[in-house]
């Protein structure tokens, strides 16, 4: 069967990509691994990341597809005569395969393979020796027949690298969202507007103001605002800060809520009230007067729907000072 053409090949890897950005790492794999079978037929797939050393390769995390999720345990227990663990690490960037004889050789590897209830298997790892770690992504079939092919080999070789790479953009993803209490979506476009990059929930987070929106321009009113050099948008569903590096603007977005409502002014007289300053302390620092900043206060306890400093402070919490 021929190998892919340069087109399948780009559209393949695009579709791995754009997985990639989902902000989930387990939710990645699953979508890369449902593009793959499209490309090569296979019943269940093992990708995992181990160490390696002195004849040993244990596996720290894995994700199973459709296999049993103990098979990592089980194969710490045994991997001494696991002879897809050597045989991979050892020439790596390379896909293999293990046909039903191989996979029985040794009585450890036969328990294993008894116990996922394979037949054969391809499977390609990368290595990096300084650290003494590798990855891999196995594809097996229960059935000895058909064999996977020549192509399967090369397809999933040429796949690995990028594998490995939507596997670390994912995990940026997840970490960059762990970081992100408050759940804001950046994005960046150009001074017309038009999308560069977004993070997974950009469309999403776009759609609860704009239903139907599908790009590449921003919706018009957050284009109006880059144009403009406007520095915040407040709809009905949506809030959004801007900035600009050169000839980019980064657009940061997150749904709307009560505190929105305040003016900059407001937000930083109630910022220095929530931090435990008195009237006289907040109006000094912000070369007001008591009397000003007893209105601006008002009107922010008005606005956030409290009636005492305790409900105040919850309400507002830290949050106002990332707007301001």
């Amino acid at each position: 069967m021929a190998t892919l053409t340069l087109d399948a090949l780009s559209t393949l890897l695009r579709q791995l990509y754009v997985a990639s950005r989902c902000g989930d790492v387990e939710q990645y794999q699953r979508r890369a691994l449902r593009i793959i079978a499209e490309q090569i037929a296979f019943d269940a797939a093992w990708w995992g990341r181990g160490s390696f050393g002195r004849g040993m390769h244990d596996v720290h995390c894995s994700h199973t597809f459709r296999l049993p999720a103990d098979i990592a345990d089980r194969l710490n227990l045994s991997d001494p005569d696991n002879i897809v663990a050597q045989r991979v690490v050892s020439d790596p960037g390379r896909a293999h395969y293990f046909g039903l004889q191989e996979l029985r050789s040794q009585p450890s590897t036969a328990a294993l393979t008894e116990h996922m209830g394979i037949e054969q298997s391809i499977c390609v790892a990368d290595v990096d020796a300084a650290l003494g770690v590798s990855g891999f992504v196995s594809l097996v079939r229960r059935n000895a027949t058909p064999r996977f092919s020549a192509r399967d080999l090369k397809t999933l070789e040429r796949l690995a690298p990028h594998l490995a790479a939507g596997l670390e953009m994912a995990l940026a993803d997840e970490l960059a969202a762990q970081r992100n209490p408050e759940r804001t979506v950046l994005l960046a476009t150009d001074t017309l507007g038009l999308l560069r990059v977004g993070e997974p929930a950009t469309a999403e987070t776009l759609q609860l103001e704009w239903p139907g929106w599908t790009g590449p321009q921003l919706p018009k009113p957050l284009v109006e605002r880059i144009v403009a050099r406007q520095r915040e948008f407040l709809g009905r569903h949506l809030h959004a800060t801007i900035r600009w590096i050169g000839d980019r603007a980064f657009v940061s977005m997150r749904r709307r809520e009560l505190r929105d409502m305040l003016t900059r002014r407001e937000r930083d007289v109630a910022n220095a009230f929530a931090a435990g300053q008195s009237y006289r302390e907040v109006a000094e620092l912000l070369g007001l007067s008591p009397a000003t900043v007893r209105h601006h206060l008002r009107s922010v306890y008005v606005k956030l729907g409290v009636t005492d400093k305790a409900s105040f402070a919850m309400r507002l919490g830290s949050q106002t000072s990332s707007t301001g």
